[in-house]
């Protein structure tokens, strides 16, 4: 039979981390946005429309990219609670 064991404070750390970088992400994406703006003063017609497009494309990719990081981590939270709270339920019945 296969164990499987829990380090829950590596588990937090790296839950942690994981919360760091989607906050880091966000940052940069205030960033991508700005340049936009700042392009866009400068194209005009079609340009302008497809420089849009671009922005319009890159922030939808953001906007998948942050909302599965951030249930994906949510989940691994919520799963690494339950794992504590079944382990100390374990252990009061000794």
């Amino acid at each position: 039979m296969s164990e499987i064991l829990y380090n829950f404070g590596a588990n937090n750390a790296s839950l942690d981390d994981v919360n760091s970088n989607i906050n880091s992400i966000q940052e940069v994406r205030s960033d991508i946005n700005n340049l936009f703006s700042v392009l866009a003063t400068v194209y005009e017609g079609a340009g302008a429309t497809a420089l849009n497009q671009a922005h319009q494309n890159i922030d939808s990719m953001l906007d998948d990219m942050l909302n599965n990081m951030s249930i994906t981590q949510q989940q691994a939270q919520d799963q690494q609670a339950a794992m504590q709270a079944l382990d100390q339920q374990n252990a009061s019945a000794f």
